[in-house]
């Protein structure tokens, strides 16, 4: 099982309107691709210095083929439409996770 975390970093009046667009756009998008067996939408729980927010999305992949599926042929446009709209707003970073 391969865990495919995107961590992303949102000042605190964005909270609501970055949440919402996950639920209702970004995630069903993704849930388009039939690449991944599940994902799981959180609020890390720790406070940033400078009130901040973070939030993961993690996408669990049953084999390699399936990830690297996703990579090529659908994350360039599903970047595409996240940073169209939180472009600058937004600070995003993924993580390759592997079951042990």
């Amino acid at each position: 099982m391969l865990l495919y975390n995107t961590s992303y970093l949102l000042e605190q009046e964005l909270e609501g309107v970055f949440v919402e667009w996950m639920k209702t756009k970004f995630i069903p998008l993704l849930k388009e691709t039939s690449t991944f067996s599940d994902n799981y939408f959180c609020k890390v729980m720790v406070a940033q210095e400078d009130g901040g927010m973070t939030y993961s999305l993690q996408l669990l992949f049953k084999t390699r083929e399936q990830l690297e599926k996703y990579i090529n042929s659908f994350e360039p446009r599903i970047k595409a439409v996240f940073n169209a709209r939180f472009q600058n707003q937004v600070i995003s970073f993924s993580s390759l996770l592997q079951e042990v």
